[in-house]
């Protein structure tokens, strides 16, 4: 974790797969990130971005669909909460994550480690079954992630080679 925290500024492109019970087929789709070592971040989804989080440090914004207006949340609001904490890299410390989640290393090889973690506290557990990280070793780069939901449903990600962010990152911000 302390490795991802010194990355610096990156923008790292990613595959995403979503599975529910309700859908016979999985629904694939792609987008990129942008992570500023200040803590800033941007998450598009679709090419062309259907879907973007911005975070400026102090407001979030959403826009739910290339139409649709922006909208300012609350860092805590239910919709963004946990894309707040994975995306800025806020409490992706050890002590918070094994407060709030039980570690296990589940695989482990030389290309990578995938760490289970099952969260602690039982509400969150009837919503939450369990979040899987796929690291490459020491830490560097995370490859994929996994949220497993408690209706069965699937969220993964599989994340491509961090890049350094363009000259004009400053737009990226901007609603």
């Amino acid at each position: 974790m302390a490795a991802q925290k010194a990355v610096g500024s990156i923008k790292v492109a990613f595959e995403q797969t979503r599975t529910t019970p309700a859908l016979k087929e999985a629904v694939a789709s792609s987008g990129q990130f942008w992570r500023m070592a200040d803590g800033r971040f941007r998450w598009e989804l679709g090419s062309p971005a259907t879907m973007i989080l911005i975070f400026d440090k102090e407001t979030v914004r959403l826009k739910e669909g290339a139409a649709a207006s922006w909208q300012t949340l609350k860092p805590d609001d239910s919709r963004v909460r946990m894309w707040m904490k994975f995306l800025s890299g806020r409490e992706m410390d050890a002590e918070s994550l094994t407060k709030n989640f039980t570690l296990k290393v589940t695989q482990q090889d030389k290309t990578f480690v995938t760490v289970a973690m099952i969260p602690r506290p039982l509400l969150i557990k009837k919503y939450l079954k369990q979040l899987d990280m796929q690291i490459e070793p020491g830490g560097k780069r995370l490859l994929g992630f996994r949220i497993v939901q408690g209706d069965g449903s699937t969220l993964l990600m599989n994340f491509g080679p961090p890049e350094k962010p363009g000259a004009d990152v400053d737009r990226l911000f901007q609603p």
